[in-house]
């Protein structure tokens, strides 16, 4: 008993799980065994880890996010490592890349393409992958068998460890991780923590490590600083093209639209400028944010020479997939569904956002409380019936006035009535109304009623 109690506390404490499968397995054909193993290796998750060694002096925390951005494009779960690293989930790309080695050589290219110094590797634990990167090895491990040998060779600095804690590692005699990981588990928790058993648990996958994964901010923001002050609007239009073509990639990044957008102009020695911009439908399409802003900055008049612009974005909206004619073509004969929202948007920039609105109908008995306008306008939906619609045999005026107007004599020619509308009791703005369809000589049919308490006649709306 006193031998087996020092050889678990001498032996290597942080073996992988791998090596308590059996090597001969009775009745167990020996092939089998590496396919069971690399089973169990595509069951675990692969990280690629890249860390961005000139990151502070470029830009820092905010030029990490923005390039989570681009590793996006390769996995949905991204992950950042403050101060200059990022972590990306791949097991689930390398079948749509082909292969391992061509993923991780195609995530390398994206940050040569953006001239940035970067050292990187792949293995099944963050933990792992980071350490090698920050090694400078350049590892692509995929079974985590493995692990413990290829992480021997590391120096401990790659932990990341604080000055202290490494300091008195190097007292003792370990300077590489894999004596690091020959240390008697129960000494080394009670002199430098449990959190640093806990952190070689994970580096070699016997413990698992979720990360928090990075979400996209909700809004396009971006600022354009000029070089000289501009002071005409054609200048304007030019400068805000690339603005409005990272925005439409950002939109499309994520599968969503806008329908609103707003430009910021800032001035030396006035208030800040802001346009304005309402869009008929969702889009993300590059061409009618482009259209839309120059009908609007066609009608601005700068008040002062602007320094620099900002374009922001409105609440992120999710795009609704449209079944189109195989031969339609964009904005022509067969694209109509295309045209509408255009059209309403040159209109709002021209006429201003007040002026082209939708109708939507409210469950309400009064008619001057039975409808609303809204910004958006729903140009292809397909009319429903609601519980609250009147029923067709009681018609109503599609000219409704603003408020009835009293009529000064009762009506003679009386076509159909009465229909009696009484309610709002609740609210303070009660009605008691009987309504009647009359014919002035004229031929003109309007909608009328008798106020029931005061019986007078007012003119309510006007008959097509």
């Amino acid at each position: 008993m006193p031998s087996r109690a020092l050889e678990s506390a001498t032996a290597d404490l942080f073996a992988t799980a791998a090596t308590s499968l059996p090597t001969s397995v009775p009745g167990l054909v020996p092939d089998v065994l590496p396919s069971v193993r690399r089973a169990r290796a595509r069951a675990q998750p692969l990280w690629y880890a890249v860390v961005f060694p000139q990151l502070e002096a470029l830009g820092g925390a905010a030029l990490l996010e923005r390039l989570c951005l681009h590793a996006l494009k390769f996995t949905p779960r991204v992950s950042i490592e403050i101060p200059n690293a990022l972590l990306l989930e791949i097991r689930g790309s390398v079948k749509l890349f082909g292969s391992l080695a061509t993923l991780h050589a195609g995530i390398d290219a994206a940050w040569r393409h953006l001239e940035l110094e970067v050292s990187s590797a792949t293995a099944p634990s963050t933990l792992a992958a980071l350490w090698l990167a920050r090694a400078g090895r350049r590892e692509l491990i995929e079974d985590p068998s493995l692990l413990a040998g290829r992480l021997a060779g590391l120096p401990i600095g790659c932990t990341g460890w604080d000055g202290e804690r490494l300091q008195a590692l190097r007292a003792l005699g370990v300077s590489r991780v894999g004596e690091l990981l020959r240390l008697p588990r129960a000494g080394m928790a009670r002199r430098f923590g449990a959190a640093a058993v806990l952190e070689l648990d994970i580096a070699l996958t016997r413990q698992a490590a979720p990360r928090r994964s990075f979400v996209p901010r909700e809004r396009f923001r971006e600022r354009f600083d000029f070089e000289t002050e501009v002071e005409t609007v054609a200048y304007l239009q030019k400068a805000l093209e690339p603005l409005i073509g990272r925005c439409a990639r950002f939109l499309r990044e994520r599968q969503a639209g806008v329908q609103t957008l707003e430009l910021r102009l800032a001035h030396r020695n006035h208030a800040l400028t802001r346009v304005r911009v309402g869009l008929a439908s969702t889009t993300s399409e590059q061409h009618r944010l482009t259209c839309v802003l120059s009908q609007k900055l066609s009608q601005l008049e700068l008040a002062a020479p602007a320094m620099t612009m900002e374009l922001v974005s409105g609440r992120l909206l999710p795009l609704s997939a449209v079944s189109l004619d195989v031969f339609a073509r964009q904005g022509g004969a067969g694209g109509g569904n295309d045209t509408a929202p255009q059209l309403v948007e040159r209109l709002r920039a021209r006429l201003g956002d007040g002026a082209v609105y939708g109708v939507r109908s409210v469950a309400e008995h009064r008619p001057e409380a039975a409808w609303q306008r809204v910004q958006e306008l729903r140009l292809n939906a397909v009319p429903c019936r609601q519980r609250h619609e009147i029923p067709a045999e009681r018609p109503r005026p599609v000219w409704l006035l603003d408020a009835p107007e009293h009529l000064l004599e009762e009506p003679q020619i009386v076509e159909e009535g009465p229909e009696r509308i009484e309610s709002g009791w609740w609210d303070g703005k009660g009605i008691a109304r009987d309504y009647y369809i009359v014919r002035r000589t004229g031929g003109a049919r309007l909608w009328v009623f008798q106020e029931r308490r005061s019986r007078r006649w007012y003119v309510h709306g006007v008959f097509a």
